[in-house]
């Protein structure tokens, strides 16, 4: 009996560790600690993911918050940017994962939105959680969840001082992941990636239902963006023939 609990134990410890391994393994190398991706937008990776600050004419929108519940490096750009973290009007969640909402809350005057079928995920329900989310959950406790202010179907127009923001469902990675067009740039989350010099999903262990990410990818041909942001890699320049590509070859 103790030999069995104490292999399930050393389970419960190798498979995140393995799975974390893999990961990096497999993933596109980030672009770095900071990216800038234009004269109003910045990418800072927060504990592993990246949040992305756009500068607006009073202050500035995120899209996703990182890991990290202390924001350090968001806090750090927003300063050197001269942006207060009450001057952030909004955060706009790619989708429910706790890598992409952790500083999301300390921006108590932002209006906080997110894809409607990630609004209980983000309040702490595992069911929707892909393999490796799961096992991962089982074994790290969750950020805070941050209040959500704005459910989000797809489709929607936002408007923060002057930044317009178009919302596009693309459910697969989570149900509700949603990306935000904004002028030539489209920010993806996880549900599309760049890896070397293309365009490409996460595996099934990483995602809910990896086909279904897939065929929601379709709809971004009619877009007119040029580059990606994303959630883990950086950006992505001549994203739309790279996508292009990517669904022919699927």
């Amino acid at each position: 009996m103790k030999r069995k609990i104490l292999t399930a134990l050393a389970l419960i410890i190798l498979v995140p560790v393995l799975g974390i391994a893999w990961l990096f393994a497999q993933r596109e190398p980030p672009s770095g600690p900071r990216i800038a991706g234009g004269p109003t937008l910045v990418g800072v990776e927060a504990r592993g993911a990246y949040a992305w600050i756009i500068r607006t004419a009073h202050g500035a929108v995120l899209v996703d918050a990182g890991l990290d519940t202390t924001g350090a490096a968001i806090l750090k750009e927003l300063d050197a940017e001269g942006v207060k973290p009450g001057e952030v009007q909004a955060v706009l969640l790619t989708h429910g994962h706790p890598d992409h909402y952790g500083a999301a809350r300390l921006f108590e005057r932002a209006s906080i939105a997110i894809g409607a079928g990630d609004i209980n995920m983000i309040r702490g329900d595992k069911s929707h959680y892909a393999t490796f989310g799961k096992v991962m959950g089982a074994v790290m406790p969750l950020p805070p969840p941050p209040r959500v202010d704005v459910a989000l179907k797809g489709g929607e127009d936002l408007v923060f001082d002057g930044a317009r923001f178009h919302v596009i469902g693309t459910p697969g990675h989570s149900p509700g992941s949603v990306m935000y067009l904004y002028q030539d740039v489209l920010f993806t989350g996880d549900s599309l990636m760049r890896k070397g010099d293309g365009v490409t999903i996460v595996p099934s262990l990483f995602s809910e239902n990896a086909d279904e990410n897939r065929a929601s990818l379709q709809r971004l041909q009619t877009l007119p963006f040029a580059t990606i942001a994303d959630g883990h890699a950086g950006l992505a320049v001549d994203a739309k023939q790279k996508l292009a590509r990517f669904l022919a070859g699927s």
